[in-house]
């Protein structure tokens, strides 16, 4: 069972690891040298430009609690011209945007010492702990509900990552590959642009279920800087085969290039990280992905949507 896409856009923190210097064009006459990063904590942010949704859902902080509160408050604080403005850039979005705005965490805080990485972050929903260490391949997950005491927590190993939320694959089968000379100041990184355009016939060649994301963007932008080790973009839901990691990453889902989602880091900060840093507190049963596949999955999805998870149906 392959975990729904939007799974892949929720765990995008850990992509990275994945506002101080923010994003700004790089002037190699003011750019001091910047030492590679080794370990410290990088925060993160994600937004769907043009998203009515993400507008109004990024003002919203799960950490307050009562999340259908807070969103009655700032529906109820729009003018009539606002609402209708908004209604009318939601008819717009397709139902993926739709759906991807609600659930998709917009911050992320991930910590990094060598080979090691530990995310937390908070959708409307869930709030999600994951570890991976790159040298033995494996990782421990942890989500839990935002409204109850729901929660589920499980080990994966490499092959896993593949096979569930990096469900989007980006290959020069498929897509021109465009290195640029642009660069750029992500999080206080120096960071180079290549952009990759998807060729004239290696579209789905099916469309994608209603909700779901295209695992075959249009096209894509990649920033990418030499300090930041390539081992941290293992997680990323986009699989791009870039040398250097991962700062900036905006994905086009339409060929107007209005329906796209930017995920970059929004800080960056070297520092020694403690082993209780990298640490995440699961409670028991810690499930096998490998062996429990569809639990996970469902169970997951449950949390996502903030619902009651169900068992499998069985033949009995």
């Amino acid at each position: 069972m392959r975990i729904h896409r939007l799974l892949a856009l929720s765990v995008l923190p850990l992509a990275a690891g994945l506002v101080a210097a923010g994003y700004a064009p790089v002037s190699s006459a003011t750019t001091a040298p910047v030492a590679n990063f080794t370990q410290g904590i990088i925060t993160t942010k994600v937004s769907l430009p043009g998203n009515p949704y993400d507008k109004m859902l990024s003002k919203i902080d799960p950490a307050k609690g009562n999340i259908q509160a807070q969103i009655q408050q700032l529906m109820s604080s729009l003018t009539p011209a606002e609402q209708q403005q908004f209604q009318a850039e939601a008819a717009t979005l397709s139902p993926a945007m739709t759906i991807g705005a609600l659930m998709l965490p917009r911050k992320g805080t991930i910590y990094c010492r060598a080979q090691e990485a530990r995310a937390t972050t908070d959708a409307l929903t869930y709030h999600l702990e994951n570890y991976f260490n790159h040298a033995t391949q494996k990782g421990l997950l942890r989500m839990t509900s935002q409204s109850s005491p729901q929660t589920v927590n499980y080990t994966y190993d490499a092959a896993t990552v593949k096979k569930t939320w990096q469900s989007i694959v980006v290959t020069t089968q498929d897509y021109t590959v465009k290195p640029s000379s642009e660069t750029a100041l992500v999080a206080g990184y120096p960071s180079q642009k290549t952009t990759y355009t998807l060729k004239p016939g290696a579209a789905e060649k099916a469309t994608p279920e209603p909700g779901q994301l295209s695992n075959k963007p249009t096209a894509l932008d990649v920033w990418t800087s030499a300090q930041i080790p390539q081992s941290l973009n293992f997680a990323h839901p986009v699989y791009v085969a870039e040398a250097h990691g991962i700062t900036r990453l905006v994905v086009y889902f339409d060929k107007e290039r209005k329906q796209r989602m930017v995920y970059e880091f929004a800080s960056v900060q070297p520092k020694a990280i403690t082993d209780q840093e990298l640490k995440v507190a699961t409670t028991a049963p810690v499930l096998d992905y490998a062996k429990d596949e569809m639990q996970v999955g469902m169970q997951m999805m449950a949390l996502m949507l903030g619902g009651p998870a169900r068992k499998p149906a069985t033949d009995e």
